[in-house]
Parts: structure tokens; C-alpha cells; sequence
């Protein structure tokens, strides 16, 4: 377990620091100040540069992203497809039942359409804000992506975990969800990512487990 921590250091620094920094924002500020401070400062570069990131984690986007790096051979394993798969069916079925169970409404319902800023080409939707689930699945594929990379590679996990970040900024500069629900979604998209990957070497006995 230690070892398999520092071999993958380089992303789990980055993402104590995300979890320090936004439990911090949280816990000093409201929810609507969060909110705003990201919502109200929009341009219209920004609206397409922010809508590329959101479909980073987009359920129908991941599998794609998934199975495309099985022409690398870093990726090319049991253990990485038993855990993509595992992941792409677990994430959406901890997304759908934690939705329902908190029921909580989004920023749309919360402040109106005439105080939040959104775009035309995105369906905006009223309910059911928490836990982001696009966070949720863009934190829980670049967490599986780092922990496969070779040795040499880590270093890009911190690459990874900024597009994740930029998925989770884009939620909430879209008019979709609140901070809260960013955090918490990125948070069981890597405890869920860890899990799967555990599981994966457990299952296959990988010799290979990029510690």
C-alpha cells in the first residue's frame, strides 16, 4: 500500500492540495459567494473552452477515452480494462443513487435563469445537483489513467488532475452545480477509482502493478 502511495505521490500531493484548498473555500464561504465568483465572470471563449472540459467527463465520453489507450501498451492489461469497465459501470450507479437519496436542487432552481449565466447548447437541468457526476467521472478516469502510467510518466498524474479540476471549474462556471458538489464528487470519483484499482490487482495478480 505504502509503496504503491509514493509511486504515485506526484497525484496524490496535487489532489490533497485540491482537498485542502476547497474544504478551505468551503468552510469561508457561502454557497452562493462560491458560486458567483466563478459563475458571474464569463466570456465567450470561456463558454467553449469550458464546455470542452465538462465533456471530459461526460458518461458517454469516458468509455471512448477508456478504450482508446488500449493501443498504448502501458495500458494494454486485464487489470486496466477490468477496472475502466468496473468504473464505468460504478460510477453510474453511485451517481443515480446518490442523486435520489439528496434530491438537492441546482443553481438554476436556487437563484433563476436571469442570474445564472449558461449556454445555449447545453441542456440545463433544475435538480439533483449532488454529487457532480461529471466531476465524479472526470476525477475517477484521470485517477485510473495515473495510476497506470509507467514509472517514468508520473509526472504527467499532475497534468491529469488539472483537467479534472478544469472539468469540475467548468460545472459550476456552466450554471450547473455548486462548489460543494464539485468537491465531494471528485472525492468519490478517486476513492472509487482507488478501489477499483486495489480490486484489479487483487483479481489479476499483476506482476506489473506500477508501483
Amino acid at each position: 500500500m505504502w509503496s504503491w502511495l509514493r509511486a504515485n505521490h506526484f497525484f496524490f500531493l496535487a489532489f490533497l492540495c485540491w482537498m485542502a484548498g476547497g474544504g478551505l473555500l468551503l468552510f469561508l464561504y457561502s454557497r452562493e459567494e462560491l458560486f458567483f465568483a466563478v459563475n458571474s465572470r464569463h466570456h465567450p471563449v470561456l463558454d467553449l473552452l469550458m464546455g470542452a472540459l465538462s465533456g471530459l467527463g461526460r458518461g458517454d465520453c469516458i468509455p471512448f477515452l477508456f478504450l482508446s489507450l488500449l493501443l498504448l501498451r502501458p495500458f494494454r492489461e486485464g487489470a486496466y480494462l477490468f477496472a475502466t469497465v468496473g468504473h464505468a459501470t460504478l460510477s453510474s450507479l453511485l451517481i443515480g443513487l446518490s442523486k435520489q437519496y439528496f434530491g438537492c436542487p441546482r443553481p438554476l432552481l436556487e437563484y433563476g435563469i436571469e442570474r445564472v449565466h449558461t449556454v445555449p447548447w447545453l441542456d440545463n437541468a433544475f435538480y439533483n445537483s449532488f454529487p457532480s457526476g461529471h466531476t465524479f467521472g472526470a476525477f475517477g478516469t484521470f485517477a485510473l489513467l495515473s495510476f497506470y502510467l509507467p514509472a517514468r510518466q508520473r509526472a504527467w498524474s499532475v497534468v491529469f488532475l488539472l483537467l479534472a479540476l478544469g472539468c469540475g471549474y467548468s460545472r459550476i462556471y456552466l450554471g450547473q452545480h455548486f462548489l460543494k458538489d464539485v468537491y465531494f464528487g471528485s472525492l468519490y470519483g478517486v476513492l472509487t477509482a482507488c478501489f477499483l484499482y486495489w480490486l484489479a490487482a487483487r483479481i489479476f495478480k499483476s506482476s506489473s502493478l506500477h508501483a
